[in-house]
């Protein structure tokens, strides 16, 4: 006997009785003996992702309870909530010494890691271990869809209650403007948490200064990881990329509670949580510069190129530095017309040498022309007077960095009356290899 249930949840009864039973279609499970109808196994087929243990307690069905069909039933479509399987079947056998019950299951394909923003009253490693207890199915990714997210969401609102902490949980699906979801974030609402103070352990004297600097700004702010993380990304590793520390590594930042919320506060506003937050670096090798080594340049010769690429052989490798110049270097060719080209660098070490060489390959790409210039929001007048002021003629090679020379140039040729607003975009055309030019004008409204 087959039967369908709502959700893709495909259902396959089958029963079978001792020899005692007289022949014929087997009883229903719910007709038989106390002992037939006690669960004794679950058993899991098709995940590649989840232990057959986690599905089972997931189902939310108890070895040594009674069951009957119903039973499955509810369990099949619990676990299909989840939004973790795109498919769900289940098959039942019973004999006198009790009932076994066997999931088929498909995984979804599609997760994202679980970002936890500021929960600073807890390690993370607690969040995991709380979050996993409670939903078995949680292993710190999540579907794109499904209850399972809103599992999360109650452990982590139960943890907030149990220590008293007045705040509200939300989560957000989160990705790129115009990309897909790359991670599901918490965080908490309603509190405001601010940072104090921030230590670093492992770092040497040398580097001490600069890392406590570059992380000032960060003191009487609102605590946030994405804000730690992109300090480290931005300010903290350059630091050491700087001194030639190139595989330099910060830990996930470490929150110490100084002060819980309160309702009532003499020195702050209500429900605030003061934190001092310390980060762990691992320095590692420091590494000299070996050499540098030019790919894929044609329109300018080595030479030109590694004179606006300053690092000395026997120096420690100062990559930031070397990036900063690598933009310059695309400037230049953008200057002649390759506003598409590319450069990448690339480090290969030598550790026992303690030493580096830095790759730098150039994808040059084709070389653009001068194509439509528009202005938009002027008069006819001033238009002309704008339009002539320009020096790219059609068919000349395009000059990416003109703009940043003919913008002011042109604003003295506008009425100086008033408070003028210009808005540049630029067009590459691939077919023809050409750039167009538009500008939009506006007049900025009075305050």
């Amino acid at each position: 006997m087959i039967r369908m249930l709502p959700s893709l949840v495909f259902v396959i009864l089958v029963g079978f009785c001792s020899s005692g039973l007289s022949q014929g279609a087997p009883a229903p499970l719910d007709q038989m003996p106390a002992s037939a109808r006690h669960l004794i196994a679950i058993k899991v087929k098709g995940s590649k992702r989840f232990s057959e243990a986690d599905i089972a307690a997931a189902s939310g069905l108890q070895l040594g309870a009674p069951v009957n069909e119903e039973d499955f039933k509810k369990a099949a479509r619990r676990l299909g909530d989840m939004g973790v399987f795109t498919d769900i079947g289940y098959s039942f056998s019973y004999t006198f010494a009790g009932t076994k019950v066997e999931f088929q299951v498909t995984d979804v394909t599609k997760f994202v890691p679980v970002r936890f923003e500021d929960f600073v009253w807890f390690p993370e490693a607690e969040l995991r271990r709380r979050i996993k207890a409670y939903a078995p199915l949680f292993d710190g990714e999540l579907p794109l869809s499904g209850k399972l997210a809103d599992q999360v969401s109650d452990v982590l609102q139960a943890m907030l209650v149990e220590k008293a902490i007045p705040g509200h949980v939300d989560y957000v699906r989160s990705g790129k403007a115009d990309g897909p979801v790359d991670s599901i974030v918490y965080q908490v609402s309603d509190v405001l948490i601010q940072v104090r103070n921030v230590e670093f352990t492992g770092a040497g004297s040398a580097e001490l200064a600069a890392l406590k600097a570059a992380s000032q700004r960060l003191t009487e702010r609102e605590y946030s990881r994405t804000t730690l993380n992109a300090l480290v990304q931005r300010q903290l590793l350059p630091v050491y990329q700087a001194r030639g520390y190139l595989k330099a590594v910060f830990s996930p930042p470490e929150p110490k509670v100084v002060r819980l919320p309160s309702e009532e506060s003499e020195d702050g506003p209500r429900h605030m949580t003061i934190v001092d937050v310390t980060f762990a670096v691992t320095p590692g090798q420091q590494y000299k510069l070996k050499g540098m080594e030019w790919s894929g340049n044609h329109a300018f010769p080595t030479e030109e190129l590694q004179k606006m690429v300053r690092g000395q052989p026997g120096e420690p490798a100062n990559t930031v530095r070397i990036h900063d110049n690598l933009k310059d270097v695309q400037k230049l060719y953008g200057s002649k017309g390759y506003v598409t080209a590319s450069l990448r660098a690339d480090a290969e070490f030598d550790d026992p040498a303690g030493t580096v060489v830095i790759r730098l390959s150039v994808n040059e790409g084709f070389q653009y022309h001068m194509g439509e210039l528009e202005f938009r929001g002027l008069d006819n007048g001033l238009t002309g007077k704008l339009r002539e002021a320009w020096r790219i003629r059609p068919g000349d090679v395009y000059d990416a960095t003109y703009l940043q020379e003919y913008l002011p140039a042109a604003h003295k040729l506008l009425p100086p009356s008033l408070d003028w607003e210009v808005d540049p975009h630029t067009t590459a055309n691939m077919r023809d290899k050409t750039v167009d030019v538009d500008l939009i004008y506006s007049v900025k409204a009075p305050k």
